[in-house]
């Protein structure tokens, strides 16, 4: 099935990462999420994309024959590893492995040998690719309208983080081209979401600790099958992003066949808006804070190029930051010095506890800065924190605080240290400070990437990789990999994709959630449940148990979806109860013997305790099994509500109705036991 590609003009893909509308709205107010229309993205000129990276449910790994799933519990071994960058064929630097080699890095990778082998260390040649997830990923191609290779060609792309010990992580291309039905957008039912590619890879390690110059590894995510879901920028709001999130994860999951909990799914958020370029946003491992992220992140793109616009009505230029590429900073630039011996006798105590370790000190000039270091870029957030966050990432400066600068008032340094070093620097008055203070090679690094990004600020956005944060926010991860990050993987020959897989793809083929929402629709649930069940991973739980009345059906379909999630949250737990237990829960149900208010309770007892059989719940929770009780229930209930202290009718009678239904919620009819009521305390009931 194939579907017209019916997004707006802005949505097509913008060429070399920029937006293809070059002039930004600086006059746009800044504005709440909540505040916000579709009308207003479009002013701002917003587009994103997903990548969505999803575990695969198979046996083993990709590359090699170790178990896959399995979770390290001991330490059997340990690898120390250093990266270093080397020329590409093109004798050229990747500027990501130039940012790495700055951070002196020692990559520890903590081994077990029951989930991790030799070809994991890049001390063996890969296997032969796993065919099952060759086939799940081939699957996952099918729903997505993806046109198919007939090949498999595996590539070398570049991890230069020491996530992965060889330095490049192997992905093989399975589809291109796609597109799905994209109802839930803002921008209405007729949408579709373009797919670009989706690719097969292998996993990376699971970082446990980065602090300074040493980071932590353990292997046993390492090699993992995963696929790699990238689609076009044609997401034009926060709530699409969300929206376009769960729709791929809906997609994935309807294969029944790959993983679920903690890390097992992440995505990738791409965000430009008009004048900017597209900004890659790490790892979110959840939907629910997507749409203040993306919003946080347009406005963060906004601000950056207004304080563009202040720098060049300054006069600024890229050059004032120029420093020569090697030596210590204060050695080789007039814009760096040595502050130790001007900060003597400063009460601010940070600075006074690096001079009593002897560290270095350093103070930075930058030209035409003064109050743009609080220039807001995010909520709370102004741009010293740009400056503070790729020196923390680059110089692995771990003191709290490390960096201070002038545009603080009533804070820090006296008004005397201020001025002496702003005589030191030379400075006028439209420049700003920052002090640096910590290890003397790590203080030069900061001081040279500080001025960097400073320079780079002219230019408007920086190229860049962002860290997500719980609360919206982002600081700066690592420098965004080039476009010529991938090359052909020698150790592996071309995988040819047999006929017959396919064939048997389209004969085995799963519904995709589309397809069931409106074969629920059809069924008679209402629109909003057939949307929610249609995604839902007890869908198939649903169907197996084929409910035979409508009431049957939609109470079924309300009660997985509201005690299903309640007890996973509750336990940890993400299982699925089997249709053999409850289906004669749902038999009783359509038959009249179990009351719909007790259906939920009912699931519940058997979600919570296995020992109950359902036979043992039906005799709990039969219809009316206290009828032959509701009189004195209901006698004793009325008197109990004479000494109430109200004239009410009405009152009396729902205090009393709570008393009856308390114990009989489940197994006695409201209706009846509002009427019952009624009657013994003599009141009239409207017709």
């Amino acid at each position: 099935m194939t579907y017209e590609d019916s997004s707006p003009a802005g949505s097509v893909r913008p060429p070399a990462d920029f937006n293809p509308r070059s002039e930004p709205p600086l006059d746009f107010p800044d504005r709440e999420l909540e505040e916000m229309t579709p009308a207003d993205y479009q002013t701002l000129g917003l587009m994103a994309g997903l990548e969505v990276h999803q575990q695969l449910d198979t046996r083993g790994k990709l590359f090699c024959r170790c178990p896959a799933g399995r979770k390290a519990r001991r330490v059997d071994a340990e690898v120390l590893r250093h990266m270093r960058p080397t020329l590409s064929e093109l004798g050229e630097y990747d500027g990501t492995a130039l940012m790495e080699f700055k951070t002196r890095k020692e990559i520890i990778y903590r081994l077990e040998r029951s989930c991790v082998c030799t070809y994991e260390m890049d001390d063996t040649p890969p296997f032969e690719i796993d065919k099952q997830a060759v086939k799940i990923a081939l699957e996952v191609c099918r729903l997505l309208d993806l046109d198919l290779v007939s090949e498999l060609h595996v590539m070398r792309k570049q991890y230069l983080d020491g996530s992965i010990p060889t330095g490049f992580q192997r992905t093989a291309m399975v589809g291109l081209g796609g597109a799905i039905p994209f109802r839930d957008s803002q921008l209405g039912a007729d949408r579709v979401l373009r797919i670009r590619q989706l690719s097969l890879e292998e996993d990376s390690c699971r970082e446990v600790s980065d602090i300074g110059h040493r980071i932590i590894f353990v292997t046993d995510r390492l090699g993992m099958p995963l696929i790699e879901t990238v689609t076009e920028p044609d997401m034009l709001t926060p709530l699409d992003v969300q929206a376009g999130g769960r729709l791929l994860a809906a997609v994935a999951r309807a294969t029944g066949k790959v993983r679920r909990g903690p890390g097992a799914a992440r995505q990738d958020v791409n965000v430009s808006i008009a004048g900017s370029r597209r900004i890659e946003i790490k790892g979110v491992d959840h939907h629910r804070g997507l749409p203040r992220l993306v919003h946080i992140e347009a406005f963060r793109q906004l601000n950056l190029l207004r304080l563009r616009e202040t720098l060049r009505r300054r006069g600024v230029q890229e050059s004032f930051f120029d420093i020569a590429p090697e030596g210590l900073a204060w050695d080789v630039s007039e814009l760096v010095i040595d502050a130790r011996g001007l900060l003597r006798g400063c009460e601010f105590a940070p600075v006074r506890d690096a001079l009593e370790r002897e560290q270095m000190i350093a103070a930075l000039r930058l030209r035409g800065y003064d109050g743009l270091l609080r220039h807001r870029t995010q909520p709370g957030i102004n741009f010293a924190r740009e400056l503070r966050g790729r020196a923390r990432v680059i110089a692995c400066l771990t003191g709290e605080p490390f960096m201070i600068h002038s545009d603080v008032e009533d804070f820090g340094l006296s008004t005397l240290h201020w001025k002496q070093l702003r005589s030191a620097l030379r400075c006028e008055r439209e420049d700003g400070l920052v002090v640096l203070w910590g290890p003397a090679v790590d203080v030069s690094t900061a001081a040279r990437e500080i001025l960097a990004r400073a320079a780079e600020a002219l230019v408007g956005i920086p190229a860049e990789t962002r860290q997500a944060f719980a609360d919206g926010t982002t600081d700066f991860e690592r420098i965004l990999p080039g476009p010529d990050r991938m090359y052909p993987d020698t150790d592996t020959p071309p995988v040819p994709i047999p006929d017959s897989w396919v064939e048997q793809l389209e004969l085995c083929r799963n519904e995709t959630p589309w397809e069931r929402e409106d074969r629920y629709l059809a069924e008679g649930l209402p629109a909003e449940l057939a949307r929610r069940l249609g995604r839902a991973p007890w869908s198939r739980l649903y169907d197996a148990l084929a409910p035979r009345t409508a009431e049957a059906a939609r109470c079924l379909a309300w009660a997985l979806e509201k005690r299903l999630v309640h007890f996973w949250r509750e336990s940890g737990r993400r299982t699925l109860p089997s249709a053999e237990r409850l289906a004669p829960l749902l038999r009783a149900l359509e038959q009249g013997r179990l009351h719909p208010d007790g259906f939920e309770p009912a699931l519940d007892r058997l979600l919570r305790d296995e020992s109950w059989s359902p036979e043992d719940l039906l005799r709990t929770y039969l219809a009316d099994g206290d009828a032959g009780n509701l009189e004195a229930l209901v006698a004793e209930a009325a008197e109990q509500s004479r000494v109430l202290n109200t004239d009410l009718p009405e009152a009396r009678l729902r205090w009393a109705m709570g008393r009856v239904m308390r114990g009989g919620r489940g197994r006695l009819d409201p209706r009846r036991v509002r009427s019952a009521l009624a009657e013994t305390l003599g009141i009239r009931e409207a017709q």
